[in-house]
C-alpha cells in the first residue's frame, strides 16, 4: 500500500523535482554512491559472461558511467520558491560552476596495464601523491605513473591470482577510498 502511495506521489512531480529528490537522497547517503557503481559493473560483466581484460574494461566503464549519472543527479538542485513582498522568486544553485573532479575514464587497457583519465590529478597535487602512495602499497600493483599535465594515471598490475574484474574492483576501491579520505582532509 505504501509503494502505491509513493508511486502516486511521484507521478505528480515533474522530472526536475524527481531528479532533485534523487540528488538529495544521494547526497544524504554517500555510501550508495560508492557501492552501487561497483555492483552494477559486476552485474553487467557477469550477465554478459565477460572475462579477462574485457571484463575489467566493461566493469570500469559501467562504474564510471554510473558515477557520472550520480554526479548529474546531485548537481540538479530542486528549485526553492520563497515569498517576499508578495512576489515569488526562484533560487536555483548553479551546478555548472564546479568542475567535475569525481569521474575517471579508461583511456587505454591491456592485460596487466590500465591507463585512466582523472581530471583531479591535473589540479590537485596532494590527491595525486596520496593516490600514488595507496596504489604503490597494493600487492597487485607493480608500477604507477601519474602524468599530471595529461590528467592521467597508468597502472601496471600483476594479473595473476585475481580475475580482471576483481582487480578492477580493487583498483576502483583504492581510488574511491583515497578520494573520500582526501575530501575529508580538505
Amino acid at each position: 500500500m505504501s509503494a502505491t502511495t509513493s508511486t502516486n506521489n511521484l507521478s505528480h512531480l515533474s522530472t526536475e523535482e524527481v531528479t532533485g529528490q534523487i540528488g538529495a537522497f544521494l547526497k544524504e547517503h554517500g555510501e550508495i554512491e560508492m557501492i552501487l557503481p561497483v555492483i552494477i559493473g559486476v552485474f553487467v560483466t557477469s550477465r554478459f559472461q565477460l572475462r579477462g581484460a574485457n571484463a575489467l574494461l566493461v566493469n570500469l566503464l559501467v562504474a564510471s558511467l554510473t558515477r557520472q549519472i550520480f554526479i548529474n543527479f546531485k548537481q540538479e538542485q530542486p528549485s526553492v520558491v520563497t515569498d517576499s513582498n508578495n512576489s515569488n522568486s526562484t533560487v536555483v544553485e548553479n551546478a555548472e560552476s564546479e568542475p567535475n573532479l569525481q569521474g575517471y575514464a579508461i583511456a587505454h587497457a591491456l592485460p596487466g596495464r590500465v591507463r585512466l583519465r582523472m581530471p583531479q590529478l591535473a589540479i590537485d597535487a596532494d590527491f595525486s601523491h596520496r593516490l600514488q602512495q595507496a596504489l604503490d602499497a597494493d600487492d597487485y600493483v607493480k608500477q604507477v605513473r601519474i602524468n599530471r599535465a595529461a590528467a592521467s594515471i597508468a597502472i601496471n598490475y600483476n594479473n595473476q591470482g585475481l580475475s580482471d574484474w576483481e582487480l578492477g574492483l580493487r583498483l576502483m576501491n583504492i581510488i574511491n577510498t583515497v578520494r573520500q579520505e582526501h575530501q575529508v582532509s580538505v
